[in-house]
């Protein structure tokens, strides 16, 4: 059976998010690289020994070798683990800022009259995680990111980033409703003969996010026969389909 098409665009991240993982790493590798040296000084150097007292110390001595070694042995440390820490931080955040997409497996599910895309720029700069054009008229699906470094309360929405912090985020179901909404006019913009309809929807596992009347929640396992159960468009016959998608081709080249 003949698959769905799948058109991609750019999946590239910014130059900031780029920039913002190169910094935390560079900065986790000099703490590992800090606590490697400063062990090596303190123990693979006679500068630790010179502060232990011999003999019979004074109070004094004897306190002072006790922070020499104490320092020998913490400072190390407490570099090493802290640096690896946050290299793992990062790539746990650069892995988790991977496009994730369900189109390649929606493609198994579904024919071609339908049309995938990811990464899409319309014009206007926006950026589109997900878009399908079928039947029905086109999805818009926005990205939800990872559950293990987000939180959301009702509609506000916070993401963890490599230092603990919790930082406010565009809700997805807002984002998905938004981008719905750009599509429209990027499409009314064009002098057509029909309308097309716009839906959005964010696709997750966690059923404490509630549908709102802009954008519906679906869980993966059931997306394909939602999307199959979608009404058809009247209207939005295979030509038009057909220059639906060679529009939007047109745009993700140029991605």
């Amino acid at each position: 059976m003949p698959l769905m098409q799948i058109l991609a665009g750019s999946t590239q991240l910014t130059r900031a998010d780029r920039f913002a993982v190169a910094r935390s790493a560079l900065s986790g590798i000099l703490l590992v690289l800090a606590g490697v040296l400063v062990g090596w000084l303190c123990i693979g150097t006679p500068l630790v020994n010179a502060f232990v007292p011999h003999g019979r110390p004074s109070v004094a001595e004897t306190a002072t070798g006790v922070v020499a070694w104490g320092f020998a042995i913490i400072v190390p440390a407490a570099f090493l683990i802290i640096g690896v820490a946050r290299i793992a931080a990062i790539i746990d955040t650069a892995a988790n800022m991977r496009p994730r997409t369900v189109t390649s497996r929606l493609a198994k599910a579904l024919g071609p009259e339908y049309v995938g895309v990811t990464g899409l720029i319309i014009p206007g700069g926006r950026r589109l995680h997900e878009m399908i054009l079928g039947p029905f008229g086109i999805l818009v699906l926005a990205i939800v990111p990872p559950p293990n470094i987000t939180r959301h309360v009702g509609s506000r929405w916070e993401i963890r980033d490599d230092r603990g912090r919790w930082l406010p985020i565009e809700a997805p179901l807002d984002r998905a409703s938004r981008d719905a909404e750009r599509v429209r006019g990027w499409l009314a913009s064009d002098d057509r003969d029909f309308v097309v309809r716009v839906y959005a929807a964010i696709v997750t596992d966690d059923k404490t996010v509630e549908r709102t009347p802009a954008c519906a929640v679906v869980a993966p396992a059931e997306l394909a026969a939602w999307i199959a159960a979608m009404p058809a468009q009247r209207g939005l016959n295979e030509e038009r389909r057909e220059r639906l998608a060679e529009a939007i081709a047109e745009v993700a080249a140029q991605s």
